[in-house]
């Protein structure tokens, strides 16, 4: 069963339908995916179905329903569909997933880290060991970070192909952290072996990234994703 809800960029009810429609993704085993209708797709259907409002349902290529469904409503909907199975991979939607979100805020911890250090010192950039320590805080800790949240987030989208989360993205995400912590922490104690733990660990989280993201890339590059072919 395909499930697709249209929204819009502009539309401010559509976050709340995605927020219902996310929750029965995560509990019926259906293709579900959140298409704008400022996007090739999203216009194709807009026009073929002839809708005028969005947030709009759309089941195996059938206006189901407009506006905001209560949480039973969308169960009720797709009451078909068997449960689903852990691990699938899902569509990004407007709104940010756990793991996304949990990215760009342990970002945001590491700038105010690094503002701290810059508060204490004087400068970012110290001497000595504290030098690296710094720049993996700021590198591997803010802008690593924050590449993993906002790319796992927005690649999907615009490609509007399915990315894997679920363990990876959270085991992505302790991997890094494992990283930056050890990275930093070693060089400020001058323990190498600690920072050559960190650099393995955020190694593994740069790895997870490229895993997750190549399907995702390829598909766009003109591969074809294996949920698109069973829905045909």
């Amino acid at each position: 069963m395909a499930v697709q809800l249209l929204v819009s960029e502009w539309c401010p009810t559509c976050p709340n339908a995605e927020a219902v429609w996310r929750q029965v993704a995560a509990e019926k085993d259906i293709r579900f995916a959140v298409v704008d209708v400022a996007q090739p797709e999203g216009r194709e259907l807009a026009s073929r179905l002839r809708l005028k409002t969005v947030p709009s349902v759309v089941i195996d290529r059938k206006l189901a329903a407009v506006g905001v469904q209560s949480l039973a409503e969308a169960r009720a909907l797709v009451a078909a569909a068997p449960d689903r199975p852990k691990g699938r991979a899902y569509h990004a939607g407007m709104m940010l997933s756990p793991d996304n979100r949990a990215f760009v805020v342990s970002s945001m911890g590491y700038l105010m880290l690094s503002g701290l250090v810059l508060l204490v010192q004087g400068t970012l950039l110290g001497e000595g060991m504290t030098r690296p320590a710094v720049v993996h805080l700021f590198g591997a800790g803010v802008v690593l970070m924050l590449i993993y949240g906002l790319g796992a987030h927005m690649l999907p989208r615009f490609t509007g192909n399915p990315i894997r989360g679920g363990v990876l993205a959270w085991l992505q995400l302790a991997s890094a952290h494992v990283g930056v912590l050890g990275q930093v922490g070693g060089f400020y104690a001058g323990a190498r072996a600690w920072a050559e733990v960190g650099s393995v660990a955020l190694f593994l989280s740069l790895a997870l990234f490229a895993g997750r993201l190549w399907p995702v890339l390829w598909s766009a590059a003109g591969g074809e994703d294996p949920q698109r072919r069973r829905s045909r």
